[in-house]
C-alpha cells in the first residue's frame, strides 16, 4: 500500500488498508520506518532524510511532498533537495540539489530535518513536474489539511518564479476529494483529454448508492482507478462484480484502469474516455475499436 501511495501514508491510512499488525510487523523488519506527524515512511524514503542532514539541504519537491506525508506518482530518485542562494554545497551520489530563495516562512522542521512547508511544496510542485504529478501532490495536500485552496492562492499571487502557467492549471483543478494519488493520475489523463469528471461522485442505483472514483452529471462515463489491493479475494470479486451490475444497470457506462495504465499509458487513458464520452455523447458507438498499445 505504502508504494501505491507513493511511499509515505498516514497512520490512519495504513489501518484501514493493511492492519495495524501488519504495519507493526513492516516496522519491526525494518521495511517502513516512523516519519514523524503520524505519517509512515518506506525505509527507502526516510533514507532521504539523511541525505539531507549530511548536505545541510533542505527537503524540496516531491522529496518535500513525502517528507509531509503527501502522496506522489513517482518517488523522486535521487532525493531532491534545495540550499539558499549563496550557499555552496558539494554534489552528492543519490541527490539532485538545486538553488532556490528559501524564506524562513517558506520552511517547516519535520522530525530532525527541514523541508519547504506544505504550501510551498505545492506550488514548486506544480509549476516544475508534469501535470499528473503536480496534481496528485496538491490533492492530497488538500486531502489530508496540510493546505488550503485560500493559502495556495495567495501564496501564488506573490509567487516569483517560472511556469506560472502550469501552476496555476493545477491550483484551477486540485481537488480534496480526490481519494489517492493513483485517482489524481486518472483525473489528469481525462482533464488532459478534455473531459471534466469530478472525484468520488455518489450515484443512486436500484441496489442503492454507490460512490464512484470519477464521474459527471453531464454524461453516462465513470472511470474507476481499480486496486490489486481491493480485488484480491472471493467476497472482493463478488462486491466489485455487484457493484459494476448494478452501475450499469442505472445506466452508466463504467471504465476501468488499472495502476499500470495510469502509471505507463496515461495519454490512451485520457483517449479512451474522451472517445467513449464522444460516442455516448452522440448516442453512438465508439469509432475507432481495436486501436491502442493493448489491442489483440
Amino acid at each position: 500500500m505504502l508504494a501505491a501511495a507513493g511511499g509515505s501514508a498516514p497512520f490512519d491510512e495504513l489501518r484501514r488498508s493493511c492492519g495495524r499488525r501488519a504495519l507493526e510487523r513492516a516496522v519491526e523488519d525494518g521495511e517502513v520506518v516512523r516519519a514523524g506527524h503520524g505519517t509512515y515512511a518506506l525505509a527507502s524514503v526516510a533514507a532521504s532524510h539523511r541525505l539531507s542532514l549530511e548536505c545541510g539541504a533542505v527537503l524540496y519537491g516531491r522529496s518535500a511532498a513525502l517528507a509531509h506525508g503527501m502522496g506522489v506518482l513517482h518517488r523522486p530518485r535521487p532525493v531532491e533537495l534545495a540550499v539558499a542562494r549563496g550557499i555552496k554545497v558539494r554534489p552528492r551520489p543519490g541527490a539532485t540539489i538545486v538553488t532556490r530563495l528559501l524564506p524562513p516562512q517558506d520552511l517547516w522542521h519535520v522530525g530532525m530535518v527541514t523541508a519547504t512547508s506544505p504550501t510551498r511544496t505545492v506550488l514548486d510542485c506544480a509549476a516544475a513536474l508534469p501535470f499528473a504529478e503536480a496534481l496528485a501532490i496538491a490533492d492530497s495536500a488538500l486531502r489530508r489539511g496540510l493546505a488550503t485552496p485560500e493559502g495556495l492562492e495567495a501564496a501564488a499571487a506573490t509567487w516569483t518564479g517560472r511556469n506560472r502557467s502550469a501552476q496555476r492549471l493545477v491550483l484551477d483543478h486540485m481537488d480534496a476529494r480526490a481519494a489517492n494519488p493513483f485517482e489524481s493520475g486518472l483525473r489528469a489523463a481525462c482533464l488532459e483529454a478534455g473531459v471534466v469528471l469530478r472525484p468520488q461522485m455518489r450515484i443512486m442505483t436500484a441496489g442503492g448508492p454507490y460512490v464512484v472514483d470519477l464521474g459527471s452529471e453531464d454524461t453516462p462515463v465513470v472511470t474507476e482507478a481499480d486496486s490489486f489491493e481491493w480485488h484480491g479475494g472471493r467476497e472482493d470479486l463478488h462486491r466489485d462484480c455487484t457493484r459494476y451490475n448494478e452501475l450499469v444497470r442505472a445506466g452508466r457506462v463504467v471504465l476501468r484502469f488499472s495502476w499500470e495504465h495510469i502509471m505507463g499509458h496515461r495519454r490512451w487513458v485520457g483517449a479512451v474516455v474522451a472517445d467513449v464520452t464522444r460516442a455516448y455523447r452522440h448516442k453512438s458507438a465508439p469509432k475507432r475499436p481495436g486501436t491502442g498499445p493493448f489491442a489483440a
